[in-house]
């Protein structure tokens, strides 16, 4: 009788392990955030990939011989390769900005953080500054992006980098 219990629980655990979901990792729909300098042309996004240096950041700071005097904002903009790298706009590209001029909220007592899926929004907001005719290459302002399928789905510009 023993034996027979025995066995039964050693079968049935055996059959619940191929009941356990494994997670199977699809490289293809991973999102890759990237920071760099954007162009908008059509429906492609043209990139230079940057890194953002932060002064809490010692060691990367004493990597770069970088100093305080190097990080007036707290921050250092690296762009080493200035390397142009084209993406496709996806259908639906979330774009994240501040709406300094009020076009798009009316109240100006909040953070004044646009959110929108109209690609023409954006670019009326770029257009504030004139900042879709700088040339790649001489981009200052850094943006975050998600990238899906090589395709971007999300386009953030923050306040902090700005100014």
């Amino acid at each position: 009788m023993k034996k027979s219990i025995v066995l039964l629980i050693i079968v049935l655990l055996f059959s619940m392990t191929g009941c356990v979901k494994t997670k199977v990792e699809d490289p293809e729909n991973e999102i890759e955030v990237l920071i760099g300098y954007i162009v908008i042309e059509g429906n492609n996004l043209h990139f230079d990939q940057v890194e953002v240096v932060k002064r809490e950041d010692k060691e990367r700071m004493e990597e770069l011989d970088l100093d305080e005097s190097d990080v007036p904002n707290g921050y250092a903009i690296i762009n080493v390769n200035q390397e142009k790298t084209t993406y496709e706009l996806a259908d639906k590209v979330v774009y994240t900005f501040t709406d300094v001029y009020l076009n798009f909220i009316e109240e100006s007592e909040d953070d004044r953080v646009y959110i929108t899926t109209k690609k023409d929004d954006f670019l009326k907001h770029l257009g504030e500054y004139n900042l879709n005719d700088i040339p790649l290459f001489e981009q200052t302002i850094p943006y975050f992006i998600e990238v899906q399928d090589g395709k971007v789905i999300s386009i953030e510009e923050r306040i902090e980098y700005t100014i």
